[in-house]
């Protein structure tokens, strides 16, 4: 069963691929249901361990202030309340209470309630590269209508290859957007 805390990025591929709950049939399996979405995007899953978060520094009444912090990740899966998905840590390596913050998954922004000063802040969680796992979705679909037939009667042309090439088109479009990740290692014995 697909996790709860993926349903925003589900619903976000679904509006990538144009998918419903059931498109098409193989055998008595129906596609596309939340698992087989979440299975696409566990297959472009990174795990995000003690990524520095970027404070951002901005004025309120001539001061300046920090509450913005950003993530060089987005397309974060949300939360279930707990610390196991995600969460935000401090310098010294304490998690953060989430009363004190408050996260865009979908940008990668942390917004905390009160002025941080600029401390340093650290990000654990699953970013997902959505336009990869579109690019499997469109690809899948286009294998699906490869079995589909052209067909012509009484002045009506039905051609199914034009599907066929609008799935692929849609998958080389998305396969574009995504892209390898840079990622920042720290070495414990180089501090």
């Amino acid at each position: 069963m697909a996790r709860a805390t993926m349903a925003t990025l589900i619903t976000t591929l679904r509006g990538y691929t144009q998918v419903g709950t059931a498109d098409y049939a193989v055998g008595t399996v129906n596609y596309w249901s939340d698992d087989q979405l979440q299975d696409r995007l566990d297959a472009h899953r990174q795990d995000v361990y003690r990524a520095p978060l970027q404070p951002i520094q901005t004025y309120s009444g001539g001061t300046v202030v920090y509450h913005d912090y950003h993530s060089a990740y987005s397309n974060l899966e949300a939360t279930s309340g707990g610390t196991a998905i995600f969460y935000v840590e401090d310098a010294a390596g304490s998690a953060v209470g989430t009363a004190l913050y408050t996260p865009d998954y979908n940008r990668g922004v942390i917004t905390f309630a009160a002025d941080t000063g600029g401390s340093s802040y650290y990000l654990y969680g699953r970013a997902y590269d959505m336009n990869a796992a579109a690019a499997d979705v469109w690809r899948q679909k286009a294998g699906h209508y490869a079995t589909a037939v052209n067909f012509s009667t009484d002045n009506h042309r039905i051609d199914r290859g034009e599907i066929i090439k609008n799935c692929l088109s849609m998958a080389g479009f998305y396969a574009q957007q995504s892209g390898a990740t840079t990622v920042l290692i720290n070495r414990g014995d180089n501090a």
